[in-house]
């Protein structure tokens, strides 16, 4: 073991959003910005960073008039002591704003298999209803329920939350690790989970 203690810095969440048109209502994505500091932190969580902003570029680019604003949020120090996603939470404690669901992604870059629903059963009950129309791409698994480390903080405030689910075979085979590079990203992988996000962003925008 190498670790060492180079004391503190300032850092700081990034945030960016696409303002409702109906009401300031907030759907939150989230990942994480930091990574182990001997690797490029490609899977953990560049490709999460990536399908995040992604989803936001695909609701501009096809011009959906959102009704709740749509907000990304990238978390500082998630890997050390987690003090961006505690002082996010915070922030929407403080300013009382109100969110109606919060997805995150953080289990690397792979081909998108469910999402976890850690929220009340009445909510999960009608996402649920919606697993028809991700069956067609392989998106069958909406049992789980956990949600990120990151957006965890929010179900303090009964927040609705879910996480992208992969296909993890290879995760462990990289995390952590100097082999977290880039080389080892598939495009298309990486672009099916931000496809899967968008879908469920869409549907929650225009249901809930």
């Amino acid at each position: 073991m190498s670790a060492e203690s180079k004391g503190e810095t300032i850092n700081h969440n990034i945030i960016g959003e696409i303002p409702g048109k109906k009401d300031s209502k907030i759907i939150l994505l989230g990942a994480q910005l930091d990574s182990w500091d001997f690797a490029e932190g490609a899977h953990d969580d560049g490709t999460g960073v990536v399908q995040c902003l992604e989803v936001l570029r695909t609701i501009k680019a096809l011009g959906i008039d959102n009704n709740h604003t749509i907000r990304v949020v990238l978390y500082a120090n998630s890997e050390n002591g987690g003090q961006g996603r505690e002082g996010y939470a915070a922030y929407v404690k403080k300013k009382d704003e109100k969110h109606i669901f919060a997805l995150g992604t953080d289990s690397g870059g792979y081909s998108p298999r469910g999402f976890s629903l850690d929220m009340a059963p009445q909510r999960r009950r009608l996402i649920f209803e919606w697993k028809n129309y991700f069956l067609p791409y392989g998106v069958y698994d909406f049992d789980q329920t956990y949600a990120i480390q990151d957006i965890s903080p929010l179900k303090k405030l009964d927040i609705p939350l879910a996480e992208l689910v992969v296909d993890t075979q290879r995760y462990f085979d990289y995390h952590h690790s100097s082999e977290d590079t880039f080389d080892k990203v598939n495009k298309r992988e990486l672009l099916l989970g931000a496809v899967a996000m968008t879908q469920m962003i869409f549907m929650i925008d225009k249901n809930w």
